[in-house]
């Protein structure tokens, strides 16, 4: 198409306005082609299959592909393994009825009640208890992965070892490991959904490579090695050590747990009420002012109800809902000195007191100064009682070292036949990958001081999204939900990259991009960090939140409750962000020729919008 003529008015010599660009013959919002790359295949980077292809059903414009580092679908549901996990079934996607009995309820664990810990597509009716095993997690998530056939876009056995962004074309140029081989991918858009709690280590103790007994990771749980009779130590009192202790306990010969603080259990929240004391629906209700929770209880995983929920979606529906909402109104109690706060603290105190069997010298070795829900809370069934089994015993001495016979602490040493370390992961937020973005950056500070944009943003990465990043609501309400509303908050993105053409700033040579900003960086870190001055996260307690340490920034969790988050993830903030067009010289381009999509159809309804 010919620029106008102007016969009174030139630009610059020329016979148009700088900024004149053809009208392009196609309707508003024609999308480009994207290439997304994910890495990881457990709920987040599956979901993102399933609302990318069947819920949006934008797969005619966006080519998703999953790299998955392990053999199958999962992620920390296929790689941690506790004592007591069975083997794996035979059949590979079992039915509803096959997600029930004995089979899964050993293993490790989810603290998070089943019923909410779905995706919201694919309710379960048949969880065989309230919090499940990890063995029938990952089932479940093989039937779903095989109804919705999530595994279409995964390839197995590849892991990404570097991602540089180029800024000459605007993609992020992948190397990935192959069983041995390397092969080379790009994208334009790059989704980390790796996890965080997926990338174990060894703690750093002196020693610890001499040791000549069996050494463990409880994220590496070896099922060859008998621990029958044998002399155990186990290293923290974390999530994983309150699972993995009071099996253990059944079948050592002595067992020691070794642990540098004491911790809140929360396993029971008055299981009292309930006949034998465990596996229990709790429903806490809050008045309009935070001050008083009640809480009422209901089991969950009798065959009845399980036949109810099957016969009766609405129902079920309702159920989940309930359990979300007193999951979610938890956060209440997570505000220093809130009416909540004090309750909860009366009830754990009470609860473990009890379970302690009143003894003031255990009481005060046991129950925390800092505030409940520091660290993350977990059900510890049964973990307190281990301790105080005839064959048992704990320490509060440092670790100095391990020596091929055992651990020495300040009190002397201890001969074992074989260590578990449940000492965690590493929680820095780091890629499991060399990362280079604009102008060669890397996110190396991470490992000490994460800070990044709503949880889901790095600085100084074009088009890389994250999927639970820094300061993200991982310590309070329903995780999953979290990770549904991040995923379609980047498919949103996603959809306005491909719709509106966007480009990048100048820096990246007009490259098809979208970067937040330095300034709305800092300010958001300034902020939550501020806010979190509010919550029990900030109390003496070493925990993950803080990257591992007691005292400093949050770095893990949200400043707010889950629904606050959600809000604001309703809304593409364009103006935190640097964003500039593929036609450079003039942003409406995406215009196109003056219709609508719809209008493209002689048969359309052009007058859909009425409804009365």
């Amino acid at each position: 198409m010919a620029p106008p003529h102007a016969d009174d008015q030139h630009f610059a010599g020329s016979a148009y306005p700088p900024n004149w660009i053809p009208v392009v013959e196609k309707p508003l919002h024609t999308p480009k082609r994207l290439r997304i790359v994910t890495v990881g295949a457990g709920y987040s980077g599956l979901m993102l299959t399933y609302k990318i292809r069947d819920q949006f059903k934008y797969g005619d414009f966006m080519d998703h592909v999953i790299y998955e580092k392990n053999h199958d679908i999962g992620g920390t549901w296929l790689e941690n393994r506790y004592p007591g996990t069975p083997p794996r079934p035979i059949f590979p996607y079992p039915s509803y009825g096959a997600l029930t009995g004995s089979l899964f309820r050993s293993g490790v664990a989810c603290d998070v009640p089943a019923h909410i810990y779905t995706f919201s597509w694919e309710p379960n009716p048949d969880w065989s208890e309230f919090y499940v095993g990890g063995e029938e997690i990952f089932q479940y998530m093989k039937r779903t992965t095989a109804k919705y056939d999530l595994a279409r876009d995964v390839i197995f056995n590849s892991k990404v070892t570097e991602a540089i962004w180029n800024q000459g074309r605007g993609k992020w140029e992948l190397k990935i490991e192959q069983e041995g081989r390397f092969i080379w991918d790009e994208c334009d858009i790059f989704i980390n959904a790796s996890g965080i709690l997926n990338k174990w280590k060894f703690p750093s103790i002196e020693g610890i490579n001499s040791f000549q007994g069996h050494l463990v990771h409880s994220a590496k749980w070896e099922d060859n090695y008998d621990f029958s009779g044998k002399r155990v130590g186990i290293i923290g009192n974390g999530s994983s050590a309150i699972q993995i202790v009071p099996k253990l306990q059944k079948v050592v010969g002595h067992l020691v747990n070794f642990m540098r603080t004491p911790t809140w259990i929360s396993a029971t929240y008055s299981s009292e009420f309930l006949p034998d004391g465990k596996n229990f629906y709790c429903k806490t209700r809050l008045t309009s002012s935070h001050k008083n929770p009640s809480i009422t209880f209901r089991r969950p995983d009798t065959e009845e109800k399980k036949a109810e929920f099957r016969n009766n979606p609405k129902m079920l529906a309702e159920y989940r809902k309930k359990i979300e909402n007193g999951f979610n109104k938890f956060f209440y109690a997570l505000l220093n000195d809130s009416p909540a706060q004090a309750a909860v603290t009366e009830q754990y105190t009470r609860i473990m007191s009890e379970r302690l069997g009143n003894n003031p010298e255990l009481i005060k070795k046991f129950i925390p100064s800092w505030r409940v829900g520091c660290r993350r809370l977990s059900p510890g069934e049964g973990y307190l009682e281990a301790l105080q089994a005839p064959n048992a015993k704990y320490t509060w001495d440092a670790i100095e070292r391990i020596t091929e016979k055992g651990i020495v602490t300040s009190a002397g040493e201890i001969e074992l036949d074989a260590i578990v370390c449940a000492t965690g992961f590493d929680v820095s937020f780091m890629p499991q990958w060399r990362m280079r973005g604009l102008n060669g950056s890397t996110l190396d500070k991470w490992r000490d001081d994460p800070e990044g944009y709503l949880g889901i943003f790095a600085p100084n990465m074009p088009n890389y999204f994250i999927v639970n990043g820094p300061n993200c609501p991982v310590g309070h309400g329903s995780l999953l939900s979290v990770m549904e509303w991040t995923t379609e908050y980047i498919i949103r993105w996603a959809k306005k990259m491909a719709s509106e053409d966007i480009k990048q700033n100048i820096l990246t040579g007009f490259s098809r991009a979208v970067i937040v900003k330095p300034d709305v960086v800092r300010e958001w870190n300034v902020y939550a960090q501020e806010y979190l001055k509010r919550t029990v996260w900030t109390s003496g307690c070493r925990s993950w939140y803080k990257n591992g340490r007691t005292e400093g920034k949050v770095t893990a969790t949200y400043p707010g409750s889950v629904i606050h988050y959600k809000e604001v993830l309703e809304t593409i903030r364009g103006e935190d962000f640097d964003i500039q067009y593929s036609e450079h010289k003039n942003r409406f381009g995406f215009m196109g020729n003056g219709l609508a999509a719809l209008e493209m159809n002689e048969d359309a309804d052009l007058a859909f919008y009425m409804y009365k």
